[in-house]
């Protein structure tokens, strides 16, 4: 019979010494994910985020490119009085065929009045074969929600809406 060394062999006192320390040290785990949790939650609370109505239309342009908006492209359902603005609803559709170039890659919405402005974003194919969406969103304050959508052949469309909220959500 040959004799193994300790490194082979299943149990040690090393690893003996480290499992029991492992297990003494895990009622201290949750006290450090709080603490940690509570560090990230004062560095918000520090550094606010303020909505910025000029940056978040820089944002739109930007996905923009410069394009002419297309007319009458987004069909867009959204109530112009929100009581609450911890949940508002929005459906819109984009009138295209689905057919060959004519459908929407992409549709970025905007709530220019938010600390983060692109609330959703929306990736479509020639497979959705629709772009009929319903959704809801956090308003902070009364502004406009701005849709944009990309087009497949590259054309762009806009659509805008103020919304008056009434009791604003986001920390507001």
């Amino acid at each position: 019979m040959t004799e193994q060394s300790p490194r082979t062999r299943g149990v040690s006192r090393r690893r003996v010494v480290a499992g029991s320390l492992a297990l003494l040290s895990l009622p201290a785990l949750p006290a450090w994910a709080e603490g940690i949790r509570n560090r990230v939650s004062m560095f918000r609370r520090t550094f606010p985020v303020q909505p910025d109505v000029a940056d978040a239309e820089v944002l739109v342009n930007i996905v923009l490119r410069g394009r002419a908006p297309v007319p009458d492209l987004i069909e867009l359902k959204l109530p112009v009085l929100a009581e609450n603005g911890d949940s508002i609803p929005l459906t819109f559709d984009i009138r295209c065929s689905f057919e060959g170039n004519d459908w929407p890659k992409t549709v970025h919405v905007f709530v220019l009045g938010n600390p983060f402005p692109e609330v959703a974003r929306y990736h479509y194919g020639p497979w959705n074969g629709s772009a009929l969406t319903e959704m809801r969103f956090r308003m902070l304050q009364t502004s406009d929600v701005v849709l944009v959508a990309e087009m497949a052949d590259g054309r762009a469309a806009t659509a805008r809406q103020n919304v008056e909220v009434l009791l604003g959500a986001c920390g507001g």
